[in-house]
């Protein structure tokens, strides 16, 4: 491999591929990146074995294709290192990389290319193009309700539940559930349920453009889950499980409700969560009319106390909440107002934007929390 390439254009696919690089790896070949040149373009590929990243960059002038493996972490440091106008030159020999740019060499140790794994390429049987911004809009809606190492590995993940032009994410630890949908009809007859895991869906939350319009071609295959882009080729194993009948855990008798301001609920919980009991996190609401009172507390007999004015006309309840949990739904919520929908004390809280109807319809999201006894 000989070859030249403007730093700028190197840096950009080094970073969107270095995320899924770990540090410490079992298999030395894990930490490196896969750098082939052909045809005027240089791709990049790392893997961790679950996923699989790929990111191009055009060449500026090639003397001889070929391909290396060299240690992603470092190749990016130099990268990042060197002046923004540098141009840097590459250069195979025998088991070390050259890197030449201006006045500076860098000498690194290759693997194997034989060495370095590639995911399965299995068949894809779903296919569909949607907008970037819409994916990562329902990805994070859910997200921080996924399992952390739960022995359910089924829940270490995120549902994507396709059907009739609607696209449904699903994620529960078992405490909470956070439930967000959207209509596209760019998803077309496609149909499936398959479950993303916990790295891939913070992975893609990285990669994917919120702001723009750019979109994205979305592949589903029986094992994997593929999502192709202008910059990258991302490819993620599938969880093999059955996920649990989400539909079942969302209150549908529901006899209380109360409107309250989001942004004062936001800022009175995080207050109280000061003094909650720091392993716990737990906190108390007592809802009376027209009035909420958060009470927390812990081991050393200090308490917090807030009261919120809302919207209530039901009887006076009391109900014990992880703090924690309420916290990332409604940071999530974007709306002015939040709705609390309960029934009983024992019960789990629907919560949801007051603007949306959050019953499952086409568009929209809904969060719920269940209780905890303190």
């Amino acid at each position: 491999m000989k070859l030249s390439i403007q730093r700028a254009a190197l840096l950009k696919p080094l970073q969107i591929i270095s995320g899924v690089v770990e540090r410490r790896q079992t298999l030395p070949i894990l930490s490196n990146v896969l750098v082939t040149a052909q045809d005027n373009q240089l791709s990049l590929i790392a893997t961790d074995l679950e996923i699989e990243l790929i990111g191009t960059a055009h060449l500026d002038h090639i003397e001889e294709c070929g391909s290396v493996t060299v240690a992603a972490r470092k190749l990016l440091d130099i990268c990042r290192a060197l002046p923004d106008d540098a141009v840097l030159q590459f250069a195979s020999e025998g088991e070390h990389l050259i890197l030449r740019s201006g006045k500076s060499r860098f000498m690194l140790t290759t693997l194997p290319v034989s060495d370095f794994p590639n995911i399965e390429d299995s068949p894809f049987t779903s296919e569909f193009i949607m907008a970037q911004g819409k994916l990562k809009q329902l990805l994070s809606k859910v997200y921080f309700a996924m399992g952390q190492q739960d022995v359910r590995h089924y829940l270490n993940g995120t549902l994507l539940d396709i059907e009739q032009n609607v696209m449904k994410c699903v994620a529960t630890d078992g405490h909470r559930l956070a439930y967000s949908s959207i209509n596209d009809a760019d998803i077309g007859d496609a149909k499936f349920r398959v479950i993303l895991p916990r790295k891939s869906v913070l992975e893609l939350m990285r990669l994917l453009n919120a702001d723009g319009i750019e979109s994205a071609k979305i592949c589903i295959g029986e094992n994997h889950f593929r999502v192709i882009t202008m910059d990258f080729t991302f490819t993620s194993k599938l969880i093999n499980a059955q996920y649990p009948d989400y539909d079942k855990l969302i209150p549908r008798n529901i006899e209380n409700t109360a409107i309250a301001s989001r942004e004062a609920l936001k800022q009175a919980l995080a207050r109280a969560s000061i003094l909650s009991n720091e392993k716990f996190r737990g906190i108390r609401l007592q809802l009376d009319k027209d009035l909420l009172r958060i009470v927390a507390n812990n081991p050393e007999q200090e308490e917090a106390e807030e009261l919120i004015h809302l919207d209530y006309q039901g009887n006076g309840i009391e109900i014990g909440f992880n703090v924690a949990y309420l916290l990332d739904v409604v940071s999530t919520i974007a709306s002015e107002n939040i709705r609390w929908s309960f029934s009983d004390p024992n019960a789990g809280v629907l919560i949801e934007s007051e603007e949306e109807e959050g019953d499952g319809g086409k568009n929209g999201s809904l969060y719920v929390v269940m209780p905890m006894r303190l």
